[in-house]
């Protein structure tokens, strides 16, 4: 099994068998809550991680360069780690992410495209 579905096992072994469970829930709410978990675990799809993943999740997904700062020279300098690991992705970025300068890019519009000079 995948650790995903493993963790959703757990958590409705640990409902069914919690000391806390209510006498009166029905064996329907309990299935109906098992299935949706495992739904919500199926949907979600696996973190594949590239060759040179190490070295991307330090200069990329952990640098304050490539995470928090807004210079032009980051965002620059993040654009080009990503050309050079361009099958590379962070764990934590969201699923529609698929690049640094992707969905969520924390200078999107802050430079380049914006004021007097982008006319």
């Amino acid at each position: 099994l995948k650790c995903s579905a493993r963790v959703a096992i757990r958590l409705a072994a640990a409902l069914l068998c919690s000391p806390f469970l209510e006498q009166n829930i029905s064996m329907k709410a309990v299935a109906g809550i098992v299935a949706l978990m495992l739904v919500v675990v199926q949907g979600a799809s696996e973190f594949e991680a590239c060759k040179s993943q190490a070295t991307f999740d330090v200069r990329m997904c952990k640098s304050h360069m490539c995470t928090d700062c807004t210079l032009a020279w980051c965002m620059e300098s993040c654009q080009k780690l990503q050309e050079e690991h361009s099958s590379c992705r962070c764990m934590d970025w969201p699923e529609a992410r698929k690049s640094y300068s992707g969905e969520g890019m924390k200078g999107a519009g802050k430079y380049g495209d914006v004021g007097d000079f982008s006319k």
